[in-house]
């Protein structure tokens, strides 16, 4: 039992199993309010299914449901890309709501595993389709795995607040390295590229510049390519019986000149055989990228006011806990769906972001938001 205990604190930080993903349905309800305004609710449901030996199959449905104070501010654009044709926007709760369907397939070949998903994301001013296959490769005796990945993605941006639309593509690739340095400790190394091209800019924003006393607003204006990379090493490893560290560091560099450094560590525990914990905290910094002003005294080629594109610093602290069905088969109602197989989580995540300087809309440098989940898993 202690063993089995160990190995499944290993195995749900790094995922590099070559078996095929277990059946079972997941429903999962989670939220996120800032002091921006921001407020989202997207509960996920999804299923996956052995249908054979080697073959596995999966479907999920997403739904964001969003509210933004900024959506309610709508502008009229002075200049630089096109006019707004609209003044005011928002409504009530939520103002805007996306559906997400992926559906896909994971396949053995031998010791090969091999997936292949689709994705599709609507809105009523932004639709995706994204295609995603990835490879794993074990070698000496199931102690190393290489794993090779590529997504491609065809967006569509149709801002209701103009009257054009305009295509964004981005395909990524990316090659990790699983090792199993001992029974207990695993290391992970990661590589990642993506190529983005079209229109990368945020239609709802805009830069507001005083000309000769009067305020005037322009659309911003980004490069329409850009080249992302990212260097990664994991490592987790037991420390006790009932206990793991996992330990990150993430390193990003891109063509807008913006690079950050990103540190973790998460510490799990079995408190009990029915419960565990997890506690987290993550560490992030990066630069701005080379277009990006805390302000315009007139238009010019390229601007941007999002605050993701300014220098910050950021940290991000993570209190989740799981639990096994046999804990609640005293209790009314819960009994009822906590099967034999089922599991329950909680989680709540802490994140804050300071800026070097206001954000555009809010006037604040310093962000903090709270991220919650409630989740039920279900083995069939």
């Amino acid at each position: 039992m202690v063993r089995a205990l160990i190995i499944s604190l290993l195995l749900v930080t790094l995922s590099f199993c070559q078996n095929l993903p277990e059946s079972d349905l997941q429903v999962n309800l989670n939220g996120y309010f800032d002091n921006f305004g921001v407020f989202v609710a997207y509960p996920v449901i999804s299923v996956t299914k052995q249908i054979g030996a080697t073959t596995s199959i999966n479907g999920r449905y997403l739904v964001d449901m969003i509210s933004a104070a900024s959506m309610k501010s709508l502008f009229r654009v002075d200049g630089v890309t096109s006019a707004s044709r609209r003044t005011e926007g928002g409504g009530k709760f939520p103002d805007e709501i996306r559906h997400e369907f992926t559906g896909g397939v994971t396949q053995l070949f031998g010791e090969v595993k091999a997936s292949l998903n689709a994705i599709y994301s609507t809105e009523h001013d932004y639709y995706s389709r994204t295609i995603a296959a990835d490879i794993s490769l074990p070698f000496a005796l199931k102690n190393t795995i290489i794993s090779l990945g590529v997504v491609k993605s065809w967006d569509i941006v149709a801002p209701d607040n103009r009257d054009w639309q305009k295509d964004k593509n981005v395909i990524s690739l990316s090659a990790g390295l699983t090792q199993n340095i001992s029974p207990a400790w695993v290391m992970q190394m990661n590589l990642w590229y993506s190529n983005n091209t079209g229109f990368l800019n945020d239609a709802y924003q805009v830069v507001a510049i005083n000309e000769l006393g009067r305020v005037r607003f322009y659309s911003p204006a980004y490069p329409d390519s850009r080249d992302r990379r990212a260097a990664s090493l994991r490592t987790v490893f037991s420390l006790d019986e009932l206990s793991s560290l996992q330990l990150g560091y993430r390193y990003y560099w891109d063509t807008w000149d913006i690079s950050s450094n990103t540190a973790n560590i998460l510490y799990q525990r079995h408190l009990s055989k029915n419960i565990r914990a997890a506690l987290g905290w993550r560490i992030y910094n990066q630069t701005k990228a080379y277009f990006f002003l805390p302000e315009y005294s007139g238009p010019v080629e390229l601007m941007a006011v999002d605050s993701k594109l300014n220098e910050s610093v950021s940290n991000e602290f993570e209190l989740s806990f799981k639990f096994a069905s046999d804990i609640f088969k005293n209790i009314p109602l819960l009994n009822s769906i906590m099967k034999e197989t089922a599991e329950l989580s909680v989680g709540l995540n802490f994140y804050m972001r300071n800026t070097s300087t206001p954000d555009w809309h809010s006037r604040y440098r310093m962000l903090y938001a709270y991220i919650f989940t409630l989740g039920y898993k279900y083995n069939f």
